[in-house]
């Protein structure tokens, strides 16, 4: 036998599971438990290192030959992976790729996609696949009503001006503002934002499935919307949950200042001129109640990314600056919007304000 050079894979996780500890192939997406010789093993090769090696761990000569075999099966099962190989040429290859960003960047993507053999349900499967989860599972609401001291309803669509309302003029005229005037925005203009940006168009009622002006995956509009109002004429300051059911604003807190919102957004200057900064975060369980797959995972970042657009878009009809940032200190914001970080997740935040410039140097 070759004395083959081998390595642990940079494609996998351990975790426990029932007593067990789980190899994860995240590649291949394969498990495998892994027993308590195999974890001498893998002690062995945490860099490259001819198999013979495992032999020096040995207590005698058959507990050499049990490695050498344990050995042999974590190389077949590619958690050993062998000096170049196909397998060592893809892991270098995402290594080579993903290298700015870290491995567990990697990891989360690698692990949500989609090999070539995925089975997927027919839409007749589906269906019955959700029929029988309606009997047993009764769907997360896509809206939530918070406990509050105050609710504030949203203007009336009649009461705000729109400055552009060609499509296309909208369109062209979509821009990303960093530089505004630090004058205040309307609450009209702001309720328009929310009532057309994120409000709800049409409900079925007992899959709480959604309709909005932004498509989500499978109808289930996991984001939810916060706002943060601190120039915005006609609305006290302080922060605010949407409540999508009723287009009322929830009072959930104090305004903060606007060295405090500077730093909660990665400390970027030009945000303490806006008028007001609306939060996005995803309610796991509202997408998860309908999909099990992983990949779902990819969907909240699509879903916040198509609510981002329409908010661009209304933002330059009602001619309002904005931008979109995701360079928020999570933690900060959790404890400011009191949510759980395992069941609701920081995404992304739209900073909107007057337009102060139109210089290029600060709009794209």
């Amino acid at each position: 036998m070759d004395d083959l050079r081998l390595r642990i894979s940079s494609y996998g996780a351990l975790h426990w599971h029932a007593d067990q500890l789980i190899w994860h192939d995240t590649l291949a997406h394969r498990r495998f438990a892994i027993g308590e010789d195999a974890d001498v093993v893998l002690r062995c090769f945490t860099n490259w290192q001819p198999l013979s090696h495992v032999r020096k761990h040995a207590r005698d000569d058959d507990h050499a030959d049990s490695l050498v075999a344990i050995t042999e099966r974590l190389r077949a099962a590619d958690i050993l992976i062998t000096w170049d190989s196909e397998r060592h040429r893809v892991e270098d290859a995402h290594e080579a790729a993903w290298r700015r960003w870290g491995r567990l960047a990697a990891l989360f993507h690698t692990e949500t996609r989609n090999l070539r053999d995925q089975p997927f349900l027919t839409t007749e499967a589906d269906q019955e696949r959700l029929r029988d989860r309606l009997d047993h599972e009764p769907p997360p609401p896509v809206s939530r009503k918070l406990p509050t001291t105050r609710r504030v309803p949203l203007a009336a669509a009649s009461t705000v001006s729109l400055v552009r309302t060609g499509f296309l003029d909208v369109l062209a005229h979509r821009r990303s503002t960093r530089r505004f005037s630090g004058e205040g925005v309307s609450f009209e203009a702001v309720s328009a934002l929310l009532r057309w940006g994120g409000g709800i168009t049409e409900l079925d009622e007992p899959t709480q499935t959604a309709f909005k002006t932004s498509p989500s995956g499978g109808g289930r509009h996991p984001t939810e919307i916060y706002v943060h109002a601190h120039r915005v004429t006609g609305l006290a300051p302080g922060m605010y949950h949407l409540n999508t059911a009723s287009d009322e604003l929830e009072l959930l807190g104090p305004p903060q200042s606007p060295d405090d919102l500077v730093g909660l957004l990665g400390d970027q200057g030009w945000v303490a001129d806006s008028g007001c900064l609306v939060f996005f975060t995803s309610v796991l369980e509202r997408s998860m109640w309908k999909y099990s797959t992983p990949r779902t995972y990819r969907m909240l970042h699509l879903d916040v990314g198509h609510l981002s657009q329409t908010f661009y878009l209304l933002a330059a009809a009602l001619g309002l600056g904005m931008t979109f940032t995701a360079a928020i200190r999570d933690e900060r914001l959790e404890d400011l919007l009191g949510i759980d970080a395992a069941h609701e997740l920081v995404m992304g935040c739209s900073v909107i304000g007057g337009i102060g410039m139109t210089s290029t140097e600060h709009i794209e």
